[in-house]
C-alpha cells in the first residue's frame, strides 16, 4: 500500500528538495579562492557553496566570479573575501512554492537547500523550479513569501485563508490543503521565532546560547491543521551542567524567547493554547535530559493530565533549531512506549470518551452543553479526532513512526493491520470530513464570523448528510474495534 498526495497542484504539495541538483561545489571559508575557482571550472558547476564547520555560511555564483573576482588580483585571497553572506537558503522540508517566492523576491537564480542543522544537501535552480505548472498561483507565491516582520506575519494568515479557498476550488484534496495550511503555519512559526531570538539576544541574558529546538505538536505536528489551529509547542535545549546559576539564566532566556514568539503567533491568529501547552509553560520547556525524565514520569504515572500530555507530545516535529535534539527525544519516546505496552490501555481509556457523533438510530449527535454552539455538529472532536486517535493507537502498538494520519494508515495497511478496502474507506472518510470542515471555516472567514470546528448539519445537502452518516458510523465501529484490541488486552 503506497501513500501519495494529489498531483493537481504540485507547487503547493511537493517539497523543494525533490527538485534540487548537485550543480555546485562545497568549499571552506578559509580556502584559497584560486583553489575554489579551479574546482568549479574542473567540475563544470555553476555555484560555490561556502561552509564554516559544515554549516552554510555563503555563496559565490558564476556572476559573482565575473563581477568580483576575475577583474581583481585575487592571489592569496580566500573564499570568505568574495562570498555573499549572509546567504538566502531554505530547509529540506520547505515546499516548492516557498522556494520560488524567495528566489523571485530576492532575484536569485540559485537557492541552497539545507537540513535543520544548516548543512548543505543541494541547490535549487530557478528555471527548474519554474518548470512546475504555476497557473494562477504565482500571485499567491509572491504574497505568501513577501512579509517577514510582525505586521507581515499577521497579514500572512489572511492570505493563507484565501489560498485555502483557491486550492479547494481547484479540487485539491482536503488532506493536501491541510498540509499546505500546516506548512504555512511552520513558516509563521519560524519567522516569529527568529524575531523572538533577535529581540531576546539584545537583553544579553546569557553569554552563550546552547543548541535548542522548537517543537510543534498536535495537529500541527501531524501537518493536519485547519484554518485556525491553536498553539501547541515546546522547546528542547542542550544543557548538561550542575551550575544552578547557568541553569536559571538559560531557562530565563528561553522563557523570554517563548513569551515573545507565542505572543506574535497569537496576534497572527494562531491563538494561545487554552490548556497552556506552550513553551512559555516550564512543563514544555526543558533540557533534553529534563524531557526524558518527564516522559518517564508521564509513562509511570498515567493520570488524566499525563495521558493528555503524551497524546499531544507523540505528534511532535521540529520546527526550528537543531533537529538532532528532536530526533534524540523521538527515539527515547518511542522506546519508552514500546517497552511499556500497558500504557496503551491507559491511553485507550482516556480516548474512550471521544467518539463519532452518530446515534444508534443513525441520527447526528449535536452539541448540548456549549451554549454558543447548541444544535451544531463538532466535526473535529466528534468527527476526525476519533479517527486520528484510533490510527495513532494502532501506530504506537505496531511501531509505525509516520507523521500524518493517512501516512500511518498506509503503513498499517502494509503491515496487515487494515485491509486495502479499509484503507480506502478511512482515507476517503478523513478527506470528506476535513473538506466539510475547511469549507465551513472558509465561509465563516469570508463572512467575518468566528472560525470554529462546528457545522450546521441542516445546511448540508442530502447527499452530504447521507455520506457523512456512513463515515461517522464506520468511525464509531472502529472505536468499538479499538476497545476489543486495547480495552482488555493489557489488563
Amino acid at each position: 500500500m503506497s501513500f501519495a498526495r494529489s498531483s493537481s497542484v504540485k507547487l503547493f504539495t511537493n517539497r523543494a528538495k525533490d527538485y534540487i541538483s548537485d550543480d555546485f561545489v562545497i568549499v571552506n571559508e578559509d580556502e584559497k579562492i584560486e583553489e575554489a575557482l579551479n574546482k568549479i571550472q574542473t567540475q563544470k558547476k555553476s555555484a560555490i557553496l561556502v561552509v564554516n564547520k559544515k554549516k552554510l555560511s555563503g555563496i559565490i555564483t558564476e556572476q559573482d566570479i565575473v563581477r568580483r573576482v576575475l577583474n581583481q588580483n585575487y592571489t592569496n585571497k580566500i573564499v570568505k573575501d568574495y562570498m555573499t553572506s549572509p546567504v538566502e537558503y531554505i530547509y529540506d522540508y520547505d515546499l516548492l512554492f516557498h522556494a520560488i517566492g524567495i528566489m523571485r523576491k530576492n532575484k536569485l537564480r540559485h537557492l541552497p537547500v539545507v537540513n535543520m542543522n544548516e548543512e548543505v544537501i543541494g541547490i535549487l535552480n530557478l528555471h527548474v523550479a519554474l518548470s512546475v505548472e504555476l497557473n494562477f498561483h504565482i500571485e499567491s507565491i509572491d504574497e505568501l513569501t513577501s512579509e517577514v516582520d510582525r505586521n507581515g506575519i499577521i497579514s500572512l494568515k489572511d492570505k493563507q485563508k484565501n489560498l485555502a479557498e483557491k486550492l479547494i476550488n481547484d479540487n485539491v484534496s482536503s488532506f493536501d490543503v491541510s498540509y499546505v495550511l500546516s506548512f504555512l503555519n511552520l513558516v509563521i512559526y519560524r519567522r516569529a521565532i527568529r524575531i523572538a531570538i533577535s529581540e531576546t539576544n539584545q537583553r544579553n541574558i546569557i553569554e552563550t546560547v546552547p543548541d535548542f529546538c522548537v517543537l510543534i505538536m498536535g495537529s500541527g505536528g501531524r501537518m493536519e491543521s485547519y484554518i485556525r489551529p491553536d498553539q501547541d509547542n515546546g522547546i528542547i535545549y542542550d544543557l548538561e551542567t550542575d551550575d544552578q546559576n547557568l541553569i536559571k539564566k538559560t531557562d530565563e532566556y528561553f522563557l523570554e524567547v517563548s513569551k515573545i514568539f507565542t505572543k506574535i503567533l497569537d496576534d497572527a491568529d494562531i491563538p494561545f493554547c487554552e490548556g497552556d501547552l506552550m513553551a512559555s509553560n516550564p512543563l514544555w520547556r526543558k533540557s533534553l535530559t529534563g524531557w526524558k525524565t518527564q516522559i518517564d514520569e508521564w509513562v509511570q504515572s498515567a493520570n488524566d493530565n499525563n495521558l493528555r500530555y503524551m497524546d499531544m507530545l507523540y505528534d511532535f516535529q521540529p520546527v526550528y533549531g537543531n533537529s538532532n535534539l528532536a530526533k534524540d527525544l523521538r527515539t527515547f519516546l518511542m522506546d519508552r512506549l514500546y517497552k511499556t505496552p500497558h500504557f496503551l490501555k491507559y491511553l485507550y481509556k482516556r480516548d474512550e470518551g471521544t467518539n463519532a457523533a452518530i446515534g444508534f438510530f443513525g441520527q447526528f449527535i449535536l452539541e448540548k452543553e456549549d451554549k454558543e454552539n447548541l444544535g451544531l455538529l463538532n466535526l473535529k472532536h466528534t468527527g476526525t479526532l476519533p479517527l486520528v486517535e484510533s490510527i495513532r493507537m494502532y501506530s504506537i502498538k505496531h511501531k509505525v513512526d509516520q507523521p500524518s494520519t493517512l501516512e500511518r494508515l498506509s503503513e498499517l495497511t502494509n503491515k496487515g493491520v487494515f485491509r486495502k478496502d479499509e484503507y480506502d474507506f478511512f482515507k476517503n472518510a478523513y478527506e470528506f470530513l476535513a473538506e466539510l470542515l475547511i469549507k465551513n471555516q472558509i465561509k465563516s472567514f469570508k463572512k467575518n464570523n468566528k472560525i470554529s470546528n462546528f457545522i450546521d448539519p441542516k445546511k448540508l445537502t442530502q447527499r452530504e448528510k447521507t455520506v457523512l452518516k456512513i463515515y461517522l458510523k464506520k468511525i464509531k465501529e472502529l472505536k468499538t474495534r479499538l476497545k476489543a484490541d486495547f480495552g482488555e488486552e493489557y489488563v
